[in-house]
């Protein structure tokens, strides 16, 4: 079924639209915005006009993208003020086409005029006195702030991650975005999509690596590209460290992985079967005492971060797996799975119901790397779980919790890379 919203062909046609159509419907939507990005402009704000493609009193009855070019993308104005709306996607604002637009509306008798540039990232060479730029992020966080006050800012959320989802796929929006990262909310009433995960993966991946912490601490590579295409499926993207050999692809060398899947994120350390240079010598030459006393380290850092809530299981992964294609999903032949805990007492005792003291995983996990033949990877990490209950991760702030997962690990990291 069409989107009430989608009446234009151009996608930041379709934002100016939604936007538009909601401070139309919503007054108290509309003194919002403007006490949010136009204070103290207006008069008052009870009898205000709203048009979108056209100049304020002007009538355009096509409805011809091409023949309305050169016009406002929309237009909120009273008697003698008015507040123009610019917004930009892929192409780019100049001062030129707002010094047009303002010319056009003072030519109509409004002497008293501001302006607004809606763009995906800030360009510091556009600036004229009476205008400011905002980007679509920051209309995002707006309107989010008023979901729970409003029906028809819930019905702009919901458009934005819809359109950006368009958007990233048709390839008409390469870089940045235009929503905002406010947690992960897969569950029974909104399962997990392909496209919804690819969204929030690319948003949580981009916050994550603002945080300098990684970089400091684990010596993370922050501005590595990560995978260059994500096809369907489960989805997954990396950030690789400055200690790895520029010779190494992701594939030969020690790398952090974040990946949503339709039951949980997965926030882990990936050691992959072909791991070369110092990484491969340090890891397959531990002895099991200091093997076990990583792993017990690593355990009290993920009690110490995250108590024993039952919104995460921290755990070591080992996986063989063989794909028909190159974009193919991955054919499991075999996967051992076990919650870290397991394999130490104070760890495992305290968790309710009482969780089996079973340390013989782990001791299978180092024999089958001290003796391995075939493409057998390894993860340390843990899986962030979507239970409304305990989930970890339903909130803007779960980047965080991802940081501090990574954190956790650095005892094995350090060593790897020694």
């Amino acid at each position: 079924m069409r989107n009430l919203f989608d009446q234009y062909n151009q996608p930041e046609n379709k934002l100016t639209h939604s936007l538009v159509s909601c401070l139309y419907e919503d007054n108290q939507l509309l003194n919002s915005f403007l006490k949010s990005f136009c204070t103290n402009f207006f008069n008052q704000t009870s009898k205000l006009s709203i048009e979108q493609q056209t100049v304020p009193g002007e009538f355009h009855s096509t409805d011809d993208e091409n023949e309305r070019k050169g016009l406002p993308d929309a237009v909120i104005y009273a008697e003698e003020q008015c507040l123009i709306i610019e917004s930009k996607v892929s192409s780019t604002l100049t001062k030129d086409q707002l010094m047009r637009h303002e010319k056009t509306v003072r030519r109509r008798g409004f002497n008293s005029i501001r302006g607004i540039g809606i763009v995906v990232d800030l360009l510091p060479n556009v600036r004229l006195d009476n205008w400011k730029q905002i980007t679509w992020n920051q209309v995002y966080s707006w309107a989010y702030k008023q979901t729970k006050k409003s029906e028809w800012a819930r019905k702009l959320i919901d458009y934005f991650n819809v359109l950006e989802n368009n958007m990233v796929e048709n390839e008409y929006l390469r870089e940045g975005s235009i929503t905002e990262f406010t947690g992960i909310h897969f569950d029974n009433e909104n399962p997990y999509s392909y496209r919804e995960g690819k969204r929030q993966l690319k948003l949580l991946i981009n916050k994550v690596k603002k945080n300098r912490t990684l970089d400091t601490d684990l010596n993370a590579d922050l501005n590595s590209k990560g995978r260059g295409g994500i096809k369907k499926g489960n989805v997954w993207d990396f950030i690789t460290f400055k200690s790895n050999s520029k010779t190494h692809s992701f594939t030969g060398a020690p790398h952090l992985t974040l990946g949503i899947s339709p039951k949980y994120v997965g926030c882990d350390l990936t050691i992959p079967y072909k791991v070369q240079g110092i990484a491969k010598k340090n890891f397959y030459s531990l002895s099991w005492e200091k093997f076990k006393s990583i792993f017990y380290e690593i355990g009290c850092n993920y009690k110490e971060n995250f108590g024993n809530s039952a919104g995460f299981k921290p755990r070591i992964v080992l996986a063989q797996r063989r794909y028909p294609s190159q974009s193919s999903p991955a054919i499991h032949d075999a996967l051992l799975e076990f919650d870290i805990r397991t394999a130490f007492k104070d760890l495992c005792s305290g968790l309710k119901p009482t969780q089996k003291y079973q340390q013989e995983w782990l001791r299978l996990v180092f024999d089958i790397n001290n003796n391995k033949k075939s493409n057998i990877q390894f993860q340390i990490g843990a899986a962030f779980n979507y239970d409304q209950k305990h989930t970890l991760i339903n909130n803007k702030d779960a980047d965080q919790i991802m940081v501090k997962s990574y954190l956790s690990c650095k005892p094995l990291i350090k060593e790897l890379f020694k």
